[in-house]
């Protein structure tokens, strides 16, 4: 599918691991591609990237208190228009992924309502709409909700703000703790009328750690549901996914080579890129960043 296939051969490896870019055993190798200013100036708050079906082009959200609104842009951060999400409300979008319908045929933009900073929301929300076009440049388009999948914790609310979902049929979501690992919680994708229990599946082990920025702001799932690579607002994670997560990186991550005012939007760009966006911040701009990356076997 475009603008979410992950090289074969770098799938087919029997033995991975993650490092940093300049290890000599590093297993994943990550050098800056390009970055961009994004140009939208409503698109100030970018919580979350998900892939259109145009090659190069994207899918953002804005976070908490904006409006229902997707954006269209390119890697080159141009405006390509936004779209209306109507039967939505924006309580704090945090993510965005792509994965069929289910419930009819096609592709679907899933939107992660699923920001609780203050941990006391009773449940969750995905929205589910189907795949728009981008409307050009300062157009803006209009969708409907297809469906809601109303999603609860089984113990208590969390903050999260990363979402994956598969080709196969399921959606996980990864929570964003202070100090604790983050923990990987699953559920079905398929339509339901009524609220759904989220499985936990396991914490994922990496050292999370506000005070240097080290909190999961953003997921990706490569178009097998092998690779999950998640993001804090400095570093990158990877883990392959069997019965549970396995990690492929050392906690501390592999260290995100630009500097984002916030950062916490992630996708998987063409073959061997990640594409990661940023919040406009204190600095002026938000920003869209391409990252090329090559698995290899550890030496």
């Amino acid at each position: 599918m475009a603008g979410r296939t992950l090289a074969a051969a770098s799938l087919a490896a029997a033995v991975l691991a993650l490092g940093s870019s300049s290890s000599s055993q590093a297993g994943l190798r990550v050098s800056l591609v390009d970055t961009a200013v994004i140009a939208a100036a409503e698109l100030g708050e970018l919580s979350g990237l998900a892939p259109s079906d145009r090659r190069g082009v994207y899918w953002g959200v804005n976070d908490s208190g904006n409006e229902p609104l997707l954006f269209a842009l390119d890697s080159a951060g141009q405006d390509l228009g936004s779209v209306l999400v109507a039967g939505a409300t924006n309580i704090d979008w945090e993510d965005l992924d792509q994965g069929p319908c289910f419930s009819r045929p096609g592709r679907c933009l899933y939107i992660a309502d699923i920001g609780d900073n203050s941990a006391n929301r009773g449940s969750i929300q995905v929205y589910r709409v189907p795949l728009p076009e981008p409307p050009g440049a300062g157009a803006r388009g209009r969708v409907s909700v297809l469906d809601v999948l109303e999603l609860r914790y089984p113990d208590r609310p969390r903050n999260a703000e990363g979402l994956v979902v598969s080709e196969s049929g399921w959606l996980a979501v990864v929570t964003k703790e202070l100090f604790d690992p983050p923990v990987l919680f699953r559920a079905s994708a398929a339509p339901s009328r009524m609220p759904v229990v989220l499985d936990a599946v396991t914490q994922l082990p990496m050292t999370a750690n506000a005070a240097v920025g080290r909190q999961v702001t953003g997921a990706a799932l490569s178009a097998d549901g092998e690779l999950l690579v998640t993001r804090t607002y400095v570093s990158l994670h990877a883990y392959r996914l069997r019965s549970t997560a396995v990690p492929l990186t050392q906690s501390a991550g592999v260290a995100i080579p630009v500097v984002e005012s916030q950062g916490e939007a992630i996708t998987f760009g063409a073959r061997d890129e990640l594409v990661l966006g940023s919040e406009r911040g204190t600095r002026g701009h938000a920003i869209i960043q391409r990252l090329r990356f090559q698995v290899e076997p550890l030496r």
